[in-house]
């Protein structure tokens, strides 16, 4: 027997196919059983969903086959559902962070330009999302992933850097073009064996070379995608520079970053140690950040670490 999902009616458009099957849940003589209601190659109709709402059924169910086909019907509708002020905010959160991440685990499975594109068009309608609803920071932040895979890990820097990036007061049209440029930091990584990224001891010097790499290998595959993005290339580039010249590939200074990569450092640590990792357990907040600030003093922008610092706070229930 299909193992299944909940899906909420709220997410479903009326008068679109929905590409899988949805199903109800039955009550009989003491047994549930899975009703096929809507056949996922016909259209949901507007007929069908009002029945469910006068009823108040808002809870349908799809395969555990079909999870792919949902999310990218979620992908494709996602800027009607984040517009529509019947879905509660904590429901467009979820859908938010579902559809990236599903979304992302296809970029970094196969980073062409069709699929980096997917990234872009998400990205603004995430922004979207995020200046039009108050409460879209605190539910995005609660519900971010405490397992780290590269795909989940840029879904969690491109939400809280989106949303930091929100509140020290970039613009609409930055805010968009860095928000891609998050979700494909760690794009270059895609052409590093999993064998050194997930490698649970510590990396020999050979190794560690190789993983300094992916910025650049990063930006590369972007240019032979042909996506034609540039804003978003300072990002994917600056992302581990450090503010004393330590850091790669180029080892600029401070002063010679941009200060959008500066952002996304922070964010990247920050996530990278509150992540259960292959080689470590996750370390709580306070203490995550505490360390960014005496150990990393000369790594990471101090001011700007203070107000993300500040950021959190007003936002981690």
């Amino acid at each position: 027997m299909p193992a299944f999902f909940p899906v909420t009616l709220s997410s479903l458009k009326a008068d679109t196919i929905i590409g899988c099957d949805i199903y109800l849940l039955v009550s009989d003589n003491g047994r549930s059983n899975h009703v096929l209601y809507c056949k996922g190659d016909t259209a949901f109709e507007n007929e069908k969903r009002e029945l469910l709402v006068r009823k108040n059924i808002n809870r349908l169910f799809v395969s555990n086959e079909d999870q792919k086909k949902y999310s990218e019907y979620l992908e494709a509708n996602l800027q009607h559902i984040l517009s529509d002020e019947k879905i509660q905010p904590e429901e467009k959160a979820k859908i938010v962070y579902s559809t990236a991440t599903t979304m992302l685990h296809d970029v970094f499975q196969e980073p062409v330009h069709k699929n980096i594109v997917r990234s872009q068009t998400f990205a603004y309608n995430m922004i979207d999302y995020i200046l039009r609803d108050g409460r879209a920071a605190y539910n995005l932040l609660k519900i971010t992933s405490h397992d780290y895979y590269t795909y989940t890990h840029s879904v969690n820097v491109a939400t809280i850097g989106s949303l930091f990036a929100r509140n020290i007061g970039l613009n609409e049209k930055d805010m968009k073009s860095f928000c891609t440029g998050m979700l494909l930091h760690d794009l270059g990584k895609t052409r590093i064996s999993p064998s050194i990224l997930n490698k649970k001891g510590q990396l020999t010097e050979e190794e560690f070379e190789k993983i300094k790499m992916h910025p650049e290998m990063g930006a590369n595959i972007l240019r032979e995608s042909g996506s034609g993005f540039k804003d978003e290339y300072i990002v994917i580039l600056q992302h581990h520079e450090n503010c004393d010249g330590s850091g790669y590939p180029y080892g600029l200074k401070k002063e010679e970053t941009h200060y959008i990569a500066r952002l996304v450092h922070i964010i990247d640590i920050y996530d990278a140690l509150t992540t259960r990792r292959s080689y470590s357990p996750p370390q709580k907040p306070f203490d995550s950040l505490k360390l960014m600030k005496n150990e990393m003093s000369n790594f990471v922008d101090q001011a700007m670490l203070k107000s993300f610092i500040k950021f959190l706070g007003g936002h981690r229930g």
